[in-house]
């Protein structure tokens, strides 16, 4: 069965909808006349800060626009989320970085930044972004954040004007200290005409040749490499090698994502125009639960999805995607080919020297970042920041109780039946092991957001704790 939330556990809060560049591929790109004439008071904000603390909400991506154009806002909002317990990170251009804003961003707490680098060559760069010297100023404002211990990681949104510049520019980045190098399919604009645009549409080959040079950049140059937008599972086939990509699912069609507007409109997705209400107006609660559930409960699935195995991972790839390509978000994802296109399935999601120090009693500590929320028959864990998915209540009641106490644990503690489950939680950085001295070799832990919960059941199948509080 598909598990509902009661709440999102990641909200993309949009400060202002003021940018200094217009990107050709931005969803935001349709407010020319409008942009710059809204954003959030410091009032509004701790407002909206202090309802998605209450709903439950573990983390918020502070977005735009561009951030960095109100940058008090977005001080006081990082310093008032972390008072809420809100974990935080930040989307910017950085064209608008100084020293002294990076240090005062990490007085406040922020750790990590997404930003943007369409292509290594600045001509390229700059046409994308309809800006000269963006190029430039994205690369200083890297170097400033890097230098100020701020994590980065790089989105490239792919379109037909920078497909072959990834492996390049993922060696610029690596060299300039970057983290990861996201390879993001890019999504037709709600305002483009899908049947004249061709910038936006990348033929199969095309996609996954795209794909191949994020994987080289990785194995060459340290990278963690991924995507922002989904991919059908069937569309890569082999999930092996391309695991790196296979895992995000769509998190509006997951629960996990909301994005609130500078006006307080909402949305399940930063593509999306319609609204779902207005967080103003009335309770998030009201605005999720009642008017988003058609994006939760599997109505936007396609219908060639049924029966998958991987139907609960994938969630159909991109709903967005399929309304800009067909005009409804049930149809097919544009790259969907069918169950039949899969030539290898996830084998190596259990690394056999864990699986041997486990037996071997191996000890655990749930460390005291992990977050809870209980839903109805089951528990939501945050592992950190917006890295949540679902456990059972036997297995969240253990953790809690070995968090809170500190007290580490075997596997003969937590239940010979759930061998697989433990090494799953410690590849999704769930629990820590001190003593463990082998390289995990899962894709889980270079960040694959796979859900545990939704593997097929020749993968794993979770059973009550052994001895645990009920």
């Amino acid at each position: 069965m598909k598990r509902l939330f009661s709440a999102p556990t990641t909200a993309n809060l949009e400060l202002t909808d003021l940018c200094n560049v217009k990107c050709r591929h931005c969803y935001n790109f349709w407010r020319d006349e409008s942009m710059g004439t809204t954003s959030l008071t410091t009032e509004r904000l701790d407002r909206v800060l202090a309802e998605l603390a209450d709903a439950g909400v573990f983390h918020v991506i502070f977005t735009g626009g561009e951030p960095f154009s109100r940058f008090e806002l977005l001080e006081h909002g990082l310093r008032r989320s972390r008072e809420l317990g809100l974990s935080v990170s930040c989307n910017s251009n950085l064209m608008l970085a100084t020293q002294d804003r990076v240090c005062r961003l990490t007085a406040v707490g922020l750790d990590h930044i997404l930003t943007s680098l369409p292509s290594l060559d600045p001509v390229v760069n700059d046409r994308i972004m309809n800006s000269v010297g963006s190029y430039e100023k994205i690369i200083e404002g890297i170097r400033l954040c890097v230098d100020g211990g701020i994590r980065i990681s790089v989105n490239m949104v792919i379109t037909r004007a920078n497909m072959g510049d990834v492996y390049e520019t993922g060696r610029l980045v690596a060299d300039l200290g970057v983290e990861k190098l996201f390879v993001t399919r890019s999504v037709p604009p709600t305002y483009s005409d899908p049947t004249k645009e061709t910038d936006y549409t990348l033929t199969p080959e095309e996609q996954l040749a795209v794909l191949d040079d994020a994987l080289r950049v990785r194995d060459e140059f340290g990278l963690m490499v991924g995507t922002l937008v989904a991919y059908p599972l069937c569309f890569l086939g082999d999930l092996e090698r391309y695991a790196d990509f296979a895992g995000r699912g769509c998190p509006s069609q997951s629960g996990h994502r909301i994005s609130v507007n500078a006006d307080g409109t909402t949305h399940v997705c930063v593509h999306e125009e319609e609204s779902y209400g207005n967080l103003f107006d009335r309770p998030i609660g009201e605005i999720y639960r009642d008017r988003m559930r058609k994006w939760h409960n599997g109505s936007f699935r396609y219908a060639g999805c049924r029966g998958c195995a991987y139907e609960n991972i994938c969630e159909s790839g991109c709903s967005m995607s399929a309304q800009a390509h067909s005009g409804s978000h049930d149809a097919k994802d544009p790259l969907f080919v069918g169950p039949h296109a899969f030539t290898r399935h996830f084998t190596a999601l259990d690394d056999p020297d864990l699986l041997t120090a486990i037996d071997g009693g191996l000890r655990f500590l749930a460390p005291r970042r992990l977050r809870f929320r209980a839903e109805d028959g089951f528990h939501l864990l945050n592992v950190r920041w917006g890295n949540s998915f679902p456990v059972s209540d036997d297995v969240a009641r253990f953790l809690i109780r070995h968090r809170d106490s500190g007290e580490s644990f075997t596997l003969a503690e937590f239940g010979q039946r759930n061998r697989l489950l433990l090494a799953r939680l410690f590849a999704k950085d769930a629990l820590e092991a001190p003593d463990y001295a082998g390289s995990v070799s899962n894709k889980m832990r270079m960040g694959l957001s796979v859900n545990i919960d939704a593997l097929p059941d020749q993968h794993m199948a979770p059973t009550p704790l052994e001895g645990a509080n009920r």
